[in-house]
């Protein structure tokens, strides 16, 4: 499973299987944190990484969906150490790092979002980002647990064409079941144990049936490339036909990257967690209800990125647009 791993995905020498995304996630930053001795990491407003304390300020998904902008039972001293800025603004990330200078272990980010909707990355954004770990000497994280297979064979790293420090994965490569994963370079990673001392071990890390349900599904998607191409091109279909039937009726925004799609009800770009918040979401509320009524069911939150699945016809989806009409007919 590691070694197929490793021959798709570009940058990975080393990984260690564990059992879920925020495992993943966690391990991640603690190995962070052990190369570069510092304490404090970024993460950009609206992105979601797991449940793990150092996580859970200003996330996106569950959290923004609920309206939980603080979680008791989360230290002030973990907290101090999670410092935010928004997705997409490279000048206020420089800033940050440079107020923090010599503090920052990691910047973590999921390289396409899709906690806040699906949120794209804006030209030299992640290359930015890229470029101020390099020269700070920070470790830079994919959060590719949603990207990871998803995008293409290589995920977000392949497809945008920028090399992350270390990536984390999650359910996706376990075609579905709990297990996640953290690898990257051979550098870092060996500072895990036993090679290194920043300690991670799990009983049902790499447990055999999910290794094997992952080693098939991965089998396939590396066996089968133009899966992605007809993927992208449904979600490409399923955004001009919803695009269809809104214009006109109501101010919307569709954001797509490859067989990631969102529908915002807004008259703005959405870019960021902060225009995502702003969309008239109550009225997302009611289009999924109504969707749920006729035999499609959404994402539940205007905070959940959609993801096409290939078993989707075009009949599908031509009745996901119609379904699309006659909902909006019901609730404006």
């Amino acid at each position: 499973m590691a070694e197929l791993i490793k021959s798709m995905v570009p940058n990975v020498d080393l990984i260690r299987m564990v059992s879920s995304g925020t495992e993943a996630c966690m391990s991640a930053i603690r190995v962070a944190r052990g190369y570069t001795g510092r304490n404090k990491i970024i993460k950009f407003e609206g992105c979601y990484h797991g449940h793990a304390d150092s996580f859970l300020v200003k996330a996106g998904s569950g959290m923004a969906t609920l309206n939980i902008q603080t979680v008791p039972g989360i230290t002030g001293g973990v907290a101090n150490d999670t410092l935010t800025c928004a997705y997409n603004d490279l000048e206020a990330l420089q800033q940050l790092v440079h107020l923090y200078k010599h503090e920052v272990a990691a910047i973590i980010i999921e390289p396409v979002v899709g906690n806040m909707g699906c949120i794209i990355p804006q030209p030299g954004f992640i290359e930015g980002i890229r470029a101020i770990c390099d020269a700070e000497d920070i470790v830079f994280i994919f959060d590719e647990v949603m990207t990871g297979f998803r995008l293409s064979t290589g995920g977000a790293q392949q497809t945008l064409k920028v090399d992350a420090d270390l990536v984390t994965y999650g359910k996706v490569i376990g075609g579905g079941m709990p297990v996640g994963a953290f690898g990257g370079k051979k550098h870092i990673m060996e500072h895990v144990a036993p090679l290194g001392n920043v300690y991670q071990a799990g009983t049902l890390s790499g447990n055999p049936l999910a290794m094997i349900a992952g080693f098939t599904t991965l089998s396939i998607l590396k066996d089968n490339p133009n899966i992605y191409t007809e993927l992208a091109d449904k979600t490409a279909y399923l955004k001009k036909g919803l695009s269809g039937v809104l214009e006109g009726k109501t101010p919307f925004v569709i954001n797509q990257f490859g067989s990631m799609l969102s529908l915002h009800f807004s008259d703005h770009p959405v870019t960021d967690f902060a225009s995502a918040a702003s969309a008239n979401n109550q009225l997302f509320n009611k289009y999924f209800h109504a969707m749920l009524n006729r035999g499609i069911y959404l994402p539940p939150s205007a905070f959940e990125s959609w993801f096409l699945n290939n078993a989707l016809t075009y009949e599908d989806l031509d009745k996901t647009i119609l379904a699309t009409e006659q909902a909006l007919n019901e609730i404006l």
